[in-house]
């Protein structure tokens, strides 16, 4: 990724990816004129672009949020930073940083804007430089984020999407929509430990449990419940599976919250009373109301 180019060299630049090109020729046209009209200050070049030609991508942006309105009703010239765009080879030019003030000025009507631009980055460049800056009011959030890191084709995000599809899963801050892993920060954690084949386990189970029907299933204290015990033994992990799967089906987060916790009022953190309770489960454990009968223990 290049950025920080001289005007000249974007200018020979655009002409080069223009002239590979016989598509969207009224757009490239304009594209070269206002860059020319730029005027290079240090080792950005700034532009004055008409508002209608700016385009969104949507495959890394994130929605556009609420707070626009108030950032267009307190609009102030004098706190607005230039938006950045980049010119693409499908010869339009995308705003990278500034999508919500480009929707403040639309709802102004206000026709034209200050830019710096660069030429030629990708998609996925754009995404990767959206992903480590804020925009406006309102910095990214790890699921913006996400979204900016999988379209970059960064590598654990882009695993843990993966993974998701494998398993009809989506990767979303609503919390309270069934098949949505909703823990974004322990799942990287887990695949920068190098246990993304734990974490497979665990949506394979958790899946074959018809779980994903469930809200709060893909929680953080159901997902780090079982991969802590997916942790403690390889070896019989199959059988362990099955077990689990066999009583998961005949429960439901909510359900097995409140076993746990009744089974151990001891204990504050949620996701350790699951482990505890589930590893019960496995062993066959007699519980204190003798609902289990007492076999072999499996040791956590």
């Amino acid at each position: 990724m290049v950025v920080g180019m001289s005007k000249d060299k974007m200018i020979e630049k655009m002409r080069k990816i223009n002239s590979s090109r016989n598509d969207n020729t009224d757009s490239r046209k304009n594209a070269l004129k206002i860059l020319m009209g730029g005027i290079p200050i240090g080792d950005k070049v700034f532009v004055i672009v008409p508002v209608e030609d700016l385009h969104i991508d949507k495959a890394y942006q994130r929605p556009v949020q609420s707070h626009v309105k108030t950032l267009a009703q307190e609009w102030d010239d004098m706190k607005c930073d230039p938006l950045k765009i980049n010119y693409r080879s499908d010869g339009n030019l995308y705003v990278w940083d500034g999508q919500h003030r480009l929707v403040a000025l639309k709802m102004m009507c206000i026709d034209y804007v200050l830019c710096v631009i660069t030429v030629g980055l990708s998609q996925s460049d754009e995404a990767a430089l959206f992903g480590c800056q804020g925009d406006s009011l309102k910095k990214p959030d790890p699921y913006d984020i996400f979204k900016a890191h999988v379209c970059a084709g960064e590598a654990i995000d882009t695993a843990i999407k993966d993974l998701c599809d494998k398993w009809g899963l989506i990767v979303n801050r609503n919390n309270k929509r069934a098949g949505n892993l909703s823990c974004l920060t322990l799942t990287r954690e887990i695949f920068r430990r190098g246990h993304g084949e734990h974490l497979d386990w665990v949506l394979e189970l958790l899946h074959e449990a018809n779980w994903n029907e469930f809200t709060k299933a893909h929680c953080h204290r159901i997902i780090n419940a079982l991969y802590e015990i997916k942790k403690s033994d390889d070896d019989d992990n199959k059988f362990i599976q099955r077990k689990l799967i066999t009583y998961l089906r005949k429960t439901n987060p909510d359900d097995l919250l409140v076993n746990a916790t009744i089974q151990y009022p001891q204990f504050q953190d949620e996701s350790k009373k699951i482990k505890l309770f589930l590893l019960d489960v496995v062993n066959r454990i007699t519980s204190k109301n003798g609902i289990f009968e007492n076999q072999d223990r499996f040791i956590a």
